[in-house]
């Protein structure tokens, strides 16, 4: 029955392909559109970040000593801010989109899709930043970065199931959403976007590498700053964290499907 319910799911989605390539076009352009810097913003705000974190862990508590710590910290953020926007941008994207719904008459599930697309886009975007700051670092793309697209699948394929989750849980519990606000901060500190695995206590260390956002945000790492293939393990948990958030995420929206469509 579950295979049942996943082919069927994906085939809905697939057969809506150009509405979701509609629309999450139309969602980037509409997410700057009015602004004087305009596409920059997919720049700065990764920017920013990396500027404050910068300086509270390499400058002013000096808790990381990373020769190139910018670099490591830029290829953790880039994927953990696509992480983070997914999520809670995907959270209300079903119940604030009930108009879009019913007038084009399209299954639900399309619209967490079309916010992973277009935060994916706001990734790639920013992607030929890092490369270009770690070339004149003098840090040059190696031959790991032929593996960069198994782990944008990896993550793709995750957040899609885990937006479609809060995204369906939000239309019946709205508390959902702030919720999820939440625990995306506590999640980042577990996750080592700013800090390297090696500095974490042994005692606390399994709790980091279970993490699934650790799965998914270290091959960036390894393939963008460290220069080489991403560990096994990484790329393995990580399809395997891809593959059950998929699949927990049809289960539960064809489970609740009518009633999400009532309620929006």
């Amino acid at each position: 029955m579950e295979a049942s319910f996943l082919r069927t799911h994906l085939g809905e989605l697939y057969r809506y392909r150009v509405l979701i390539d509609s629309l999450a076009r139309r969602e980037v352009r509409a997410r700057y559109r009015g602004s004087v810097l305009g596409y920059l913003w997919t720049l700065l705000n990764p920017l920013l970040l990396l500027t404050v974190y910068v300086l509270v862990f390499s400058r002013f508590t000096r808790a990381v000593t990373i020769q190139n710590y910018a670099l490591f910290l830029f290829a953790g953020i880039l994927p953990w801010q696509w992480l983070a926007g997914s999520i809670t941008n995907g959270t209300t994207s079903i119940a604030h989109g009930g108009g879009l719904i019913t007038r084009v008459c399209m299954p639900p599930q399309i619209l967490p899709a079309v916010v992973v697309l277009s935060n994916l886009a706001n990734f790639l975007l920013a992607l030929p930043v890092l490369v270009a700051a770690s070339a004149m670092a003098g840090l040059w793309p190696s031959a790991a970065l032929a593996l960069l697209p198994i782990a944008v699948a990896n993550e793709l394929v995750f957040l899609y199931g885990a937006s479609l989750i809060v995204a369906t849980l939000t239309v019946r519990f709205r508390d959902v959403q702030f919720l999820v606000q939440n625990l995306l901060l506590v999640w980042f500190f577990l996750t080592p976007v700013a800090y390297p695995l090696d500095v974490v206590p042994e005692r606390y260390r399994v709790l980091v590498e279970t993490n699934p956002a650790t799965a998914l945000v270290r091959p960036f790492q390894e393939i963008l700053f460290e220069r080489r293939a991403p560990e096994t393990g990484h790329l393995a948990l990580g399809a395997a964290t891809a593959v059950a958030s998929l699949l927990l995420a049809v289960l539960l929206f064809e489970a609740m499907r009518d009633g999400v469509v009532e309620e929006i």
